[in-house]
């Protein structure tokens, strides 16, 4: 007879079919992952709050890089750098 649990390492966001509760299961999160886990509550629960008229322009504001590959933006991706530096106090490689 098998007893117990399985222990499991990460965090997972589960939200209700209508967006009306969003609950953050598994590992505590630490400041490394608490950022991307509320733009994952806000994506899943209020999707129709991010657009032009509502909640983007100010998510922007807080997260210059929300939306934009990195990957493929070489400019906001020295520009994020740059600023990370700056307020690190750090050299800007």
């Amino acid at each position: 007879m098998k007893r117990g649990g399985s222990l499991e390492f990460g965090t997972e966001l589960v939200a209700a079919a209508d967006r009306s509760l969003v609950a953050l299961l598994g590992a505590s999160p630490g400041a490394s992952t608490a950022a991307s886990i509320i733009i994952n509550v806000l994506e899943k629960c209020f999707p129709d709050h991010l657009n032009k008229s509502g909640w983007l322009p100010k998510l922007r504001e807080i997260i210059p890089s929300y939306g934009v590959s990195l990957i493929e933006d070489e400019a906001m991706t020295r520009q994020i750098r740059a600023d990370t530096a700056a307020v690190l106090k750090i050299e800007n490689i």
